[in-house]
Parts: C-alpha cells; sequence; structure tokens
C-alpha cells in the first residue's frame, strides 16, 4: 500500500515540521504533500489538490493528517474530502484524535459528522424561513424593486387619461412606448369632440328666408 502525508499551516511564522516529524514516523517513506501559510478555509489548496487527484488515480491507499481541522475547517469541506476518499478505497487516519476510517469506530465517527453536518444545514434553513417570514409580516419586499415608483405610473396614467398619446408620452418621460402602453393598460382616454358650427339660441327661430 502506498501511504501519503498532508500537513498544511495557515501563517508564514508556522511550521509544517512538527506535523511532519510526527506523521513521519508513523508512515516512513509515505509521499508528503505540504501547505505552507495558505488557510483551511480555502477548499483549494495546491497540495491538498494534489493529494486528491493521486487519490483519483488510485496512486495511494491511506492519508495520514495531525488533526481534522488541516484537512478543512468547515464540516461540508471536511466530509466532502472523506466522501472523496471513500469512492477511491483510500483510508483516512487522523492521528492526534484516534479517527481511522479503516475500522468500524472510524467510519462510525465520519456518520456522526454528517449528522451534525445535517443539523446544521437545517437549522440554517430553519432560521432563514423563519427570518423571512418575520421580515413579511412586517411589511418587507422581496425580489428584484420596481423598475417605476407609484407616483411615476399616476404620472403615466394621468397623461394617458388627458388624452396624450403613449408615443407623446415616452418621449416627455423617456421611456419606451411599449412601457406606457402597459402601464397605462386600461386607463381610459378623453374622447374629444368634433366642433360644430354656432346653433341658433333655444326658443329663437333661426333668420327668416325672404320668398321672391
Amino acid at each position: 500500500m502506498t501511504a501519503a502525508i498532508y500537513a498544511r499551516v495557515s501563517t508564514e511564522d508556522q511550521t509544517t515540521e512538527p506535523q511532519l516529524s510526527q506523521l513521519r514516523r508513523l508512515a516512513p517513506g509515505a509521499l508528503e504533500f505540504v501547505d505552507d501559510a495558505i488557510s483551511g478555509v480555502r477548499d483549494h489548496r495546491p497540495q491538498l489538490d494534489r493529494l486528491r487527484q493521486a487519490m483519483l488515480r488510485r496512486e495511494i491507499s491511506e492519508v495520514y493528517v495531525t488533526k481534522v481541522d488541516r484537512l478543512g475547517r468547515s464540516l461540508q469541506m471536511l466530509l466532502r474530502f472523506w466522501d472523496e476518499a471513500e469512492a477511491n478505497a483510500v483510508r483516512i487516519v487522523v492521528v492526534d484524535q484516534g479517527i481511522d476510517t479503516g475500522t468500524a469506530a472510524g467510519r462510525f465517527q465520519r456518520n456522526m459528522l454528517a449528522a451534525v453536518a445535517e443539523f446544521e444545514r437545517e437549522l440554517i434553513l430553519e432560521r432563514t424561513r423563519v427570518g423571512v417570514e418575520r421580515a413579511r409580516r412586517s411589511g418587507k419586499r422581496f425580489g428584484r424593486p420596481p423598475k417605476f415608483t407609484e407616483d411615476q405610473r399616476a404620472e403615466i396614467r394621468r397623461r394617458l387619461t388627458a388624452g396624450e398619446s403613449s408615443r407623446k408620452v415616452s418621449m416627455a418621460l423617456k421611456i419606451s412606448d411599449s412601457t406606457v402602453r402597459w402601464i397605462g393598460k386600461g386607463c381610459p382616454a378623453k374622447k374629444s369632440h368634433p366642433r360644430t358650427g354656432p346653433s341658433a339660441p333655444s326658443g329663437h327661430p333661426g333668420p327668416a328666408v325672404r320668398g321672391e
């Protein structure tokens, strides 16, 4: 079996030597993957990525680390790595915490961590749902904000009702004609009445026609 060791420190003033010394004693001659001055919050790290590729190619059969936080700072990150290892028949040994995924106890610990991660996700979703519902009850609106204010919409409807054409309104307000027509849908347009000549006052006959 080909073993690998992984060590990591987060800052430049730290050293991986204590980790490497401990791991070399447990797995002499193992392939070494070392990330210096790289935060464990980052999912992609140069040497960790190399280790993953080696697992994928089935070049190694077991990985040794001193602590689980060397692999990742979150449960999701850690479980994702363990799932990749399990899919490629790679055993994970976490020395200081006594975890060995090649044993029943180690697999049980892995399943417990997965259950905790699922519980955390459910809590986050529940808190999100409660927060959204509380915000809705207080009148907060979600989604894309409206493009036009109610005052702008009222101005468009007022102009259309007064008899202005949608084209004239669109040019005046610098918006598209189709938008004006959409906002003004259903607005009663002011009707213009045809002009007629003057009529005779009521009760007074028109001028008499003289006969010849």
